[in-house]
């Protein structure tokens, strides 16, 4: 149970250290040992029921010193971030390969959109939206390199594009997958989950998030993989690993692409 009352500080040892973001307490009812969660704008520290929040923010205070080391770390990686998202300015991530995209004016087109073409990414435009006043349009339409359009996490265009492609590729490589593995899934969901590459229901769904089109193809054929395995084995357990790795034999290389990669993925730029 989420309590904002029991909000709490970690006070620094010394002078001149930036101050710790506040301390949220929460109490399970099914967890079983304490633990520590660092986001960018506070610390949740939680544990079972039976544990009060006075020793929860006690436990908080013990581990001071690796929380203030790993909010360290996570503003590093935010840092990080932020520099390669402005080197990459002008791109798309599709099929782990940074896109440039191009400008392409289309007189008269009511909705702008984004599209594949063979040279990268075109966006197409109504001239008019991007002049001022009822200054008139160039007639020649060309691709140029862009200008006019930088990419905004969240916005419809951008996610529409990625959809359309998810629609078409990701449904493609989980028939292709479903055929060649003895399990059964009962049907297929594409979904904008936050945290998760995918999930498999107890009723058999098979739920893929459509950023995996970001990811290198044989990163797709892992997480269709991983998932379609859930169907047998509906947990993490040595035989579940051992059946992935059946299908799958590049497991740990996998793993570590996505680990090293998954923020700029689910950072959408």
């Amino acid at each position: 149970m989420n309590d904002p009352g029991n909000s709490k500080q970690i006070q620094t040892s010394g002078s001149g250290e930036e101050a710790l973001p506040p301390v949220t307490v929460v109490q399970r009812k099914r967890q079983r040992t304490m633990r520590i969660r660092v986001k960018d704008d506070a610390i949740i520290v939680s544990g079972p029921a039976s544990v009060s929040k006075r020793r929860l923010l006690q436990f908080a205070e013990e581990k001071r010193d690796w929380i203030r080391s790993a909010c360290l770390r996570r503003r590093e990686k935010v840092l990080k971030l932020e520099k390669k998202k402005e080197e990459t300015q002008g791109t798309l991530l599709l099929r782990g390969q940074r896109m440039h995209i191009y400008d392409f004016p289309v007189p008269g087109l009511r909705k702008p959109t984004l599209q594949e073409h063979e040279h990268g990414i075109v966006y197409r435009y109504n001239p008019r939206d991007h002049l001022p006043g009822k200054a008139i349009p160039p007639a020649a339409s060309q691709l140029i390199q862009s200008s006019l359009f930088i990419p905004q996490p969240g916005t419809d265009l951008v996610h529409d594009f990625y959809r359309r492609i998810a629609k078409r590729e990701l449904a493609g490589k989980f028939h292709f997958w479903s055929e060649r593995l003895p399990f059964t899934p009962s049907r297929l969901s594409i979904r904008n989950q936050r945290t998760k590459w995918g999930s498999c229901s107890s009723k058999g769904t098979i739920s893929l998030n459509w950023r995996l089109v970001k990811c290198p193809p044989s990163i797709m054929d892992y997480i269709i993989i991983h998932e379609l395995c859930h169907l047998r084995h509906f947990n993490h357990s040595r035989a579940f690993w051992d059946t992935v790795r059946q299908y799958y034999p590049e497991v740990g290389e996998a793993k570590q692409w996505i680990r090293k990669n998954s923020e700029e993925i689910f950072a959408d730029f």
